[in-house]
């Protein structure tokens, strides 16, 4: 990885769409190389589309002129010159028909066959670019997608900016303060009743949530924590423990006065079989969210017997309430506060930051939390050229093969997918196919009207069109792979061409040393997402979503607006996709984000790493 400062890498010219593995589409010749910015192709004949609209009115003016002179002429002149004149009005009749006819057949063009993200080898195919083994683009909401593309082709000529860049104003009365000083500090106890271990399961955001976890539970235990470690996983393939992704002194640091953490059990503990001795707890011990009196019932007793517990897993073991304040406390301390990504991280998230967007002299505190010393300062002149827009959306897109294989639904790809899911089930699911054959059937309609259907990614572009956000936003996409790839993502990048990601804006060298590391791989896009001017997700019980909104609400000063579709009500608008107009669409998409982004302290049960607005961990100015 380069140092700081240095030159930039030159950025590949092409990125493979068909495997989507977190890649953006390829940029065309003439693109920008390092954002991908589309500068031929689908976005040249939208700009013909809009030239010839211009051309119309032109025509129509030309016609007016006509008839003023017309009508100023007297009627001598008129018997004389009756010929020309017809053959006049004749010639501009046709070149109106002409000039109709040549709207409708690019507006026809730009939505059947026009993709800003398709390859170089699509458009030198034309129409048999699908023809050598590349899948057709799947589209479910034709209609909508037609509607979508012309208003955001008017909006465009009226400049018309989205309102969805800013959060609502009392977004701004919330301020950190998990770490703020107590007066009356309780401490830490003066005998330790033993040490917690925990090896949590799951990627990067499941083991962060695990990590605040054990330090709730080894205060509510008044137990030494050893510094968690992380297990392998057959699914994530990441062998990264605590110190590959966090700062372990800085970690141990910021809590010592709260916990007692150490970074490995003592010598005359090492050599004990915690299972013999009955001290592994696994989560088939601990029910689901579970409440503190489990804790001192089950794992309390263990722990003074034998001087050591085991917590393995530890997957959403300890419930947000009923729960001691200063226990919440200590979960939005270790969240917020102790857990800082290592410089390595923190280098390359740097970078991601530094070429999506400019970057004023003005530091924000979002940034200065995730990168460090690394934040990006003032750009230099010399590579101003090279610089992306001044703001950029994230979005979460999750669609992977996983995901809506469970989820029972229907996606439009006919009975090629239907074939692939159902194969995927049986290979990954056998529990969830066992529980169907006695189980009710349930119709995919049914499951998509419940909001059980995860978004596809025409789905979230049409949101974004219904929001107000204009063709040239910018927009990091974060996922994993996306399931149809290209044909897929057809639907989303014909209307929002400037996508990026991770690979697109950093070079495979800055890349290499993530390569084989899916949980630190995620942590880039975790500062990618939380530094975003707008955050947008797909799925909110995402643990990714949920803590990357949870950051900003706590560190946005009521400037980090988060978008959350409810998929109940979403399934509700799309369904009339055959007869809504675009004015009724818009207002009713409007009017289902700005609900979900109402300010309101966490309810009872909520997470508070996604709802930190609540005493024990913000504070609220009048």
């Amino acid at each position: 990885m380069g140092k700081q400062g240095s030159p930039r890498s030159p950025r590949p010219d092409v990125v493979n769409v068909k495997d989507y593995h977190t890649r953006s589409s390829e940029c065309l010749p003439g693109s920008d190389p390092i954002l991908g910015r589309r500068l031929s192709g689908g976005d040249n004949n939208w700009k013909t589309k809009v030239a010839l609209l211009h051309d119309l009115k032109h025509e129509y003016g030309k016609l007016g002129s006509c008839k003023a002179v017309y009508v100023g002429k007297r009627h001598l002149w008129f018997r004389k010159h009756v010929k020309s004149i017809v053959f006049m009005f004749a010639l501009m009749g046709s070149l109106f028909l002409l000039d109709s006819f040549m709207v409708s057949l690019f507006d026809s063009i730009n939505l059947q066959n026009s993709s800003p993200s398709r390859t170089s080898s699509d458009l030198k195919g034309g129409r048999t670019a699908y023809a050598n083994g590349e899948e057709p683009p799947v589209q479910m909401y034709g209609r909508l997608q037609n509607l979508a593309y012309s208003a955001l082709a008017e909006k465009e000529l009226k400049q018309e900016p989205s309102n969805f860049w800013e959060e609502p104003w009392k977004a701004s009365l919330w301020k950190p303060c998990a770490d703020r000083k107590e007066s009356e500090k309780a401490g830490q106890p003066d005998k330790s009743n033993g040490y917690i271990m925990v090896s949590a399961n799951g990627g990067l955001n499941q083991q962060r949530v695990a990590i605040c976890n054990a330090v709730a539970l080894a205060s509510l235990l008044n137990a030494t924590l050893v510094l968690p470690r992380f297990l392998y996983s057959n699914v994530w393939k990441d062998p990264s423990q605590f110190g590959d992704i966090y700062q372990e002194d800085y970690f141990v640091n910021v809590m010592k006065d709260e916990v007692n953490l150490v970074k490995d059990l003592p010598s005359h503990l090492k050599s004990l079989d915690i299972e013999a001795i009955g001290s592994l707890i696994t989560d088939a011990d601990i029910v689901k969210e579970a409440k503190p009196i489990d804790y001192l019932t089950k794992v309390l007793p263990l722990l003074l017997q034998n001087g050591v517990v085991h917590l393995l897993g530890f997957g959403n073991r300890l419930g947000f309430d009923p729960l001691p304040s200063r226990l919440q406390k200590l979960r939005c301390k270790c969240n917020f506060h102790a857990l800082k990504f290592v410089p390595k991280i923190q280098e390359a998230g740097s970078l991601l930051i530094r070429r999506i967007r400019k970057y004023d002299t003005v530091q924000r505190m979002l940034d200065k939390q995730l990168v460090g010393e690394f934040l990006p300062g003032s750009p230099s002149k010399k590579h101003d050229s090279e610089r992306g827009p001044s703001k950029y959306l994230a979005l979460h897109l999750r669609f992977e093969v996983d995901m809506i294989a469970y989820s029972l639904c229907d996606f439009g790809g006919g009975e090629k997918e239907k074939r692939e899911l159902q194969a995927y089930r049986e290979s990954h699911f056998p529990l969830l196919m066992e529980r169907l054959k006695h189980s009710k059937p349930i119709s995919s309609s049914e499951l998509r009207n419940l909001g059980r259907c995860p978004l596809t990614p025409e789905e979230a572009a049409l949101v974004l069109a219904g929001l107000g956000f204009k063709r040239g936003t910018y927009i990091y996409l974060a996922s994993s792979r996306i399931y149809g790839g290209e044909s897929r993502m057809h639907s989303f990048t014909s209307l929002y061409p400037n996508l990026v990601t991770k690979e697109t804006l950093l070079t495979p060298s800055e890349l290499a040393p993530f390569r084989n590391f899916s949980s630190q791989l995620a942590a880039l896009d975790f500062i990618a997402c939380a530094t975003a001017d707008v955050f947008a997700m797909t799925d909110s019980g995402s643990q990714l979503s949920s803590l990357v909104s949870g950051f900003r609400t706590y560190y946005g000063g009521g400037h980090a607006p988060t978008l959350r579709p409810n998929k109940k009500r979403l399934a509700a608008i799309l369904s009339e996709n055959d007869t809504i107009g675009w004015n009724s669409f818009e207002d009713r998409v409007r009017k289902m984000i700005e609900e979900g982004q109402s300010v309101l302290i966490r309810g009872f049960g909520r997470s508070i790493y996604r709802q930190p607005r609540s005493p024990e961990c913000m504070c609220k100015t009048q």
